[in-house]
């Protein structure tokens, strides 16, 4: 399997029903992301049930701001991404940006909110990543399948103000 073996195989409706998602997400979420970050997150990053958010980076070359939407998993104050970039070969440029310059704004809800960036390792790792494709029907499991690389887990902890 490629990757580092965490996904599992899903049964075949459930891997019909990622498919079906899968191309109806590809042809909504392009246009939706466009009017999120038009919009400043007024129209809600978040896709149906998917949760979404606004994240804004340095650029670790041009050292401009970057926003991309993302999906993400909620956990207690953090949140986590997973840097799958669709299963393609390389990290996504958010992932390499905010590694660079770990501390991020978000937009959520409507609130621009300061986080850290950490990469997850070991068993947290693997723990929010099958937590977050459970809630993401699967998806981030077949992406796994189609890439050797280990996809990325980050968690976004709130920024402490000193």
């Amino acid at each position: 399997m490629p990757g580092d073996g965490w996904a599992r195989r899903r049964p075949l409706p459930l891997r019909v029903a990622q498919g079906l998602f899968g191309r109806l997400i590809g042809l909504i979420a392009p246009v939706h992301a466009r009017l999120a970050l038009a919009t400043s997150g007024r129209i809600s990053p978040g896709l149906g049930p998917r949760p979404g958010i606004i994240l804004e980076t340095t650029g670790r070359r041009s050292g401009a701001a970057r926003r991309v939407v993302l999906t993400y998993l909620a956990d207690g104050p953090r949140i986590v991404l997973i840097a799958s970039n669709y299963g393609r070969a390389g990290d996504p440029a958010w992932f390499s940006n905010l590694t660079a310059e770990p501390h991020v704004g978000v937009i959520r809800r409507g609130r621009r909110e300061r986080y850290v960036a950490r990469v997850a390792t070991g068993t947290e790792r693997i723990d929010l990543l099958r937590r977050t494709d459970d809630a993401n029907f699967g998806v981030y499991a077949a992406y796994s399948r189609r890439t050797a690389r280990e996809i990325p887990v980050v968690v976004l902890d709130p920024e402490r103000i000193a």
